[in-house]
């Protein structure tokens, strides 16, 4: 069975030893992260894994294409699955495109080892999130909206649709500038209440709160019980 994990976990110290070899010592990446060197050490000699969002914060703090780990994993699939089962039809589409899902629902329990495949619709997607909440119309509630994670926060485009992790909250909404401290998100669920009032008010996001910002690339649900089907697609 395909031990996510463990293969994250390699890729993280691989990066590590890569750091170091270009004269960056463990403390200054440690330092550059906001953790302990202690910690890294930690999962470099113990049985101590690398969390996805530790292994995002190393690709976004030292700009490491996220998609190399993604791509180190699909490897491993195809060498651990290369063999057909018995009586399985020679015709069967292998996994092209499997990226991490995570269930973004406050009463659901960690899902961080769940992975979807979302062949060639999506070739740029990092990851996904199952979505609840009426506050964007365009999206169902229920439904998987693919993300593809932004590394530099210049290439926002504002007007566009993003998933923003905080350090106490996250959110979809659709991103405008709020200037030099602030990034504004706007629902497209403009219904008021009787006075007028949105039921959807802008949330106003400090910058340095931001943890990571994906850009909703398109919304997935499921129809008549029977597969995904795209509701939405949009290109980058």
């Amino acid at each position: 069975m395909l031990n996510i994990a463990n293969i994250r976990k390699e890729w993280f110290i691989e990066q590590l030893e890569i750091l170091k070899r270009k004269g960056i010592p463990y403390t200054e990446i440690a330092a550059s992260m906001g953790i302990k060197p202690q910690y890294l050490n930690l999962i470099k000699n113990t049985e101590r894994g690398a969390s996805e969002n530790l292994t995002m914060k190393l690709c976004k703090t030292f700009n490491i294409n996220y998609n190399d780990l993604l791509e180190s994993i699909r490897n491993y699939e195809k060498q651990t699955t290369g063999i057909p089962e018995i009586n399985e039809p020679s015709t069967k589409i292998s996994s092209q495109r499997r990226i991490p899902l995570q269930d973004n629902n406050p009463n659901a329990g960690s899902m961080e080892n769940e992975w979807i495949d979302t062949g060639e619709l999506f070739p740029k997607a990092t990851s996904a999130i199952r979505h609840y909440g009426d506050s964007m119309e365009e999206y169902p509630s229920g439904a998987i909206l693919i993300l593809k994670r932004i590394i530099n926060p210049e290439l926002i485009i504002w007007g566009r649709n993003y998933y923003v992790e905080t350090k106490e909250i996250a959110v979809t909404k659709r991103l405008q500038d709020g200037g030099k401290n602030y990034i504004i998100g706007y629902s497209s669920n403009l219904k008021t209440y009787p006075d007028g009032r949105l039921v959807h008010e802008p949330v106003k996001i400090p910058k340095k709160n931001i943890l990571q910002i994906h850009l909703i690339l398109g919304c997935v649900s499921k129809e008549f019980g029977e597969g995904v089907t795209p509701t939405s697609i949009h290109t980058v």
